[in-house]
């Protein structure tokens, strides 16, 4: 059985007056992601800005100083009885949320600082 083990998302090489990674990590945290160190190998690779949830999925940021959002490729996440939680907060934040509800539960869809999208999922 397949799982999903990480995902890869380039970012600009800044955000503002903010760096790319900054903000991003700033993002993630906000959705239960830490920061890690990559292993000695991966970092001849260039992805070093490694982040882990509690299940152990990473995202890998990877800087592309020509970063263009896709508008409709994006990332799922399911967080469950955390959603209300991170909404707040990414709301509080300045990052507009839009909720739909479909399959019994709520989908919700926002940008992160790099300009890619998230579907955010629970109940």
């Amino acid at each position: 059985m397949p799982a999903l083990d990480h995902i890869n998302l380039c970012v600009p090489e800044s955000v503002g007056e903010v760096s790319g990674t900054d903000a991003e990590e700033a993002w993630l945290k906000v959705l239960g992601y830490s920061r890690v160190p990559p292993g000695p190998e991966a970092s001849q690779l260039g992805a070093l800005f490694w982040f882990a949830a509690d299940d152990g999925t990473q995202v890998h940021l990877t800087v592309d100083p020509q970063h263009r959002p896709s508008g409709a490729a994006h990332t799922a996440i399911r967080l469950d009885g955390a959603l209300d939680a991170t909404i707040e907060a990414l709301e509080h934040s300045g990052h507009r949320c839009t909720t739909i509800s479909f399959d019994g539960d709520r989908h919700v869809f926002a940008t992160d600082p790099a300009g890619n999208l998230w579907e955010l999922i629970g109940a």
